[in-house]
């Protein structure tokens, strides 16, 4: 089926109107399916009027009237959404090992601080990827310095929030180029409270907390400093977010105010104490599903000497990125023995399942409990692609048991809430950014259908995912 404008123009006319229309000039989209964000029923035969980058009009064609001069795009047999919101990226990290260095042989084969300067000077390389894949907002959990401003807000880019740099107990010192650190230190009162202040500076969006299990003897020290750091946080206007993965650990987080809980709780299943904790602090929970056994299989392609296959259906994977995924056999040689070993790689994939049912089990409770769920993946890790992992991750929760009219709330306005950008997008109502995407599949039957994304407008602009996935 092909989307038609009226009215009718020759050929070459719709080609160069489905690139990108005019940001400024009035479009009705006319005739799709629409599902708002909202949650409720699905508005049949919908019409949108948008002027310039804000929604002026929802409803039905009798609502919305196509005016003299409106550009009028017939989508019948289509289905709407607002575009989708991942709550949990890293503009420094590229989906392959190149931007995750941890071990000597890895950073050997390749040049972090060269890899950062890239980044930094073409963060367009995964606008790009976000927007083909029908991702209009993103939330940068974590990274280095300059991940805290990556240009301007513009149709042709996703919008961003970022957290900056991560505030841990933990000791790593592998993620540094140009000697700026991803890591903000906590051994100390003083150096965690220079931390917060650090990055209300640099104008992060929020601080987070890495807080992985402490250890046994300094438990109370650090959580009662982890109950400052929030403290510090919210005096100065910033939601405290945390990496806390193991119960104990996010019970701790929810009770230092945690606004969001960055990945799912994965040792145990949440327990009541958790639920009503988490009630409390109207948390949003982000689950990450996948980005566990993406890391196995990335191990496991080095290892095994192959090249790991890439989902990505709609081609928006960029060409570098593809291009050190394909060298994952040239790391085999020099990787550890472990790595190598057959065995211990079946067992990682085993495992990795194991943690995959305990995380989904969780989403199920929290889901039942009504905690507000956004989705996430954790993009940039090593086979958690900029983009399309999020197909692969909202299929995963729908696995889990969720119904998929709940996952496109949890994929476009829970995400809009977890940025802080609620106001402005998640989802389609009159006054707000449009921002939306078009699929030929109907989501509400199954999350697959967003894999089923034809074009995606940011901001007023329509693109054809197409055009945004042409080599470059």
């Amino acid at each position: 089926m092909t989307i038609s404008r009226r009215p009718l123009l020759c050929a070459s006319v719709l080609a160069l109107f489905f690139v990108a229309l005019d940001a400024h000039a009035a479009i009705l989209l006319r005739g799709a399916t629409l599902h708002d964000g909202n949650g409720g029923a699905a508005l049949q035969d919908a019409s949108i009027r948008i002027e310039g980058d804000r929604i002026a009009c929802i409803g039905s064609p009798v609502q919305c009237l196509a005016l003299p001069g409106d550009e009028v795009i017939d989508v019948a047999g289509r289905f709407i959404t607002p575009g989708l919101v991942d709550a949990h990226v890293h503009f420094a990290q590229t989906g392959w090992l190149d931007g995750r260095p941890h071990w000597p042989f890895v950073q050997n084969f390749y040049d972090y601080e060269k890899l950062q300067q890239e980044l930094q000077k073409d963060p367009d390389r995964w606008h790009r990827a976000y927007l083909c894949s029908g991702i209009t907002a993103v939330y940068d959990v974590g990274g280095l310095p300059w991940t805290t401003d990556t240009g301007a807000d513009t149709p042709a880019r996703a919008h961003v929030r970022a957290a900056g740099p991560l505030i841990t107990h933990a000791r790593v010192e592998d993620l540094v180029a140009n000697g700026n650190n991803t890591f903000l230190p906590m051994s100390s009162d003083e150096e965690a409270m220079t931390g917060v202040t650090q990055l209300v500076e640099w104008g992060a969006a929020a601080v987070k907390v890495w807080y992985l299990d402490p250890p046994a003897g300094q438990r109370d020290e650090l959580d009662r400093r982890l109950m400052r750091i929030g403290e510090a946080a919210r005096a100065n206007g910033l939601p405290l977010i945390v990496h806390a993965t193991e119960l104990r650990n996010a019970k701790t987080a929810l009770r230092a105010g945690a606004a969001a809980l960055v990945h799912s709780v994965e040792d145990a299943l949440v327990d009541q104490e958790f639920i009503v904790l988490a009630q409390a602090n109207d948390v949003v929970y982000m689950p990450t599903l996948l980005v566990g056994s993406n890391w196995r299989r990335a191990r496991a392609a080095v290892g095994l000497g192959v090249v790991p296959p890439i989902d990505d259906p709609n081609g928006c994977v960029d060409a570098r990125t593809r291009q050190v995924i394909g060298q994952a056999p040239r790391l085999h040689e020099d990787a550890p023995r472990s790595w190598r070993d057959v065995d211990a790689t079946l067992s990682s994939l085993e495992e990795s399942g194991q943690d995959l049912s305990i995380m989904q089990r969780n989403l199920a409770r929290v889901f039942e409990a009504g905690i507000t769920i956004a989705t996430a993946t954790d993009a940039g890790n090593p086979l958690t692609l900029h983009g399309p992992s999020i197909y692969a991750e909202m299929e995963s929760m729908q696995a889990a048991g969720i119904p998929p009219e709940h996952i496109i709330v949890m994929s476009t306005r829970n995400g809009a809430q977890a940025i802080g950008l609620l106001d402005e997008i998640g989802t389609l109502e009159r006054g707000k950014v449009a921002d939306l995407v078009i699929l030929r599949d109907d989501p509400a039957g199954s999350v697959r259908a967003f894999r089923t994304v034809t074009h995606v407008m940011r901001g007023g602009a329509l693109h054809e995912v197409s055009e945004l996935a042409k080599p470059r």
